[in-house]
C-alpha cells in the first residue's frame, strides 16, 4: 500500500517506471492527497494519468490551498484510519516513509511530530522508517549495527518516560529512559543489536550517526 503526499506524486511515478510488471502489480493501492500547489501547472495531467494507470487502487483526496495542515498530517490520518480498519490485520504494521526529513527544518520537525503520535494513538507495535539512520518504534527491532558503531534510543515525547529492553549493545538489559538525553550515547557489539520497547504508547527514535 502506498501513500503520497502531493509533490511526491513525481518521485512516486519516477520509481514505479522503474519497476517490471510483477512489482508494479505487488502494489495493492495507491493513495494520494494535498492541495496541488508541489505538482506546478501539470497537476491535473499528472493526476488524470496516476488514476488511469492505477484504476481499481487508486484513491485521492484534494484539497483547498488555504487549508491549516500539512499535507503529511493528511497523509498520517490517512493511513491510520486505513492501519485501523486494514482487513489483512497482521497485529503489527511497518512503514517506510521517502522524503519526511532533511527539507524545512518546520516540516521535519511537524512530520516527526505526526508519526509519533500516530504510533501512540495505534493499539498494537508499530514501526515507522524515516530513512537508513532513523527510525521511530513501539514494536521489537533486531538491527545489524556494525560492531563499534554508536547508536541513540531517545523517548519520541519529552514529557514521557519509557522503558526498552536492549541486547547485543555496550548498555544492555532493561534500561529506563527518563528523559531524551538518556538513552543517546550507546554501542554495538558482535552480533545484531535487539530493542524491545516495553511500553506501546512511548515511541522510541533510533538513531544511526
Amino acid at each position: 500500500h502506498v501513500y503520497v503526499a502531493d509533490g511526491g506524486l513525481d518521485s512516486f511515478l519516477a520509481w514505479a517506471d522503474k519497476l517490471d510488471e510483477q512489482s508494479l502489480a505487488r502494489i495493492r493501492s495507491v493513495v494520494w492527497c494535498g492541495d496541488g500547489d508541489s505538482l506546478g501547472r501539470h497537476a491535473k495531467e499528472i493526476l488524470g494519468h496516476s488514476a488511469a494507470r492505477f484504476e481499481g487502487r487508486w484513491r485521492e483526496h484534494f484539497y483547498q490551498t488555504d487549508k491549516d495542515f500539512s499535507d503529511c498530517a493528511a497523509i498520517v490520518a490517512l493511513i491510520e484510519h486505513d492501519v485501523r480498519h486494514a482487513s489483512e490485520d497482521s497485529g503489527s504494521c511497518w512503514l517506510r516513509v521517502h522524503g519526511a526529513l532533511a527539507g524545512r527544518y518546520d516540516h521535519e520537525l511537524a512530520n516527526l511530530f505526526e508519526f509519533s503520535a500516530m504510533l501512540a494513538r495505534l493499539s498494537y507495535p508499530a514501526v515507522v522508517q524515516l530513512g537508513p539512520t532513523r527510525t521511530m518504534t513501539t514494536a521489537a527491532l533486531r538491527l545489524n549495527i556494525e560492531s563499534g558503531r554508536q547508536f541513540s534510543l531517545l523517548p519520541a515525547f519529552a514529557n514521557q518516560s519509557c522503558a526498552v529492553r536492549i541486547s547485543g549493545a555496550r548498555y544492555s538489559g532493561e534500561v529506563f529512559l527518563r528523559q531524551p538525553s538518556h538513552g543517546i550515547s550507546n554501542t554495538a557489539l558482535t552480533g545484531p543489536v535487539e530493542i524491545d520497547p516495553i511500553s506501546t504508547t512511548v515511541p522510541i527514535i533510533v538513531i544511526l550517526p
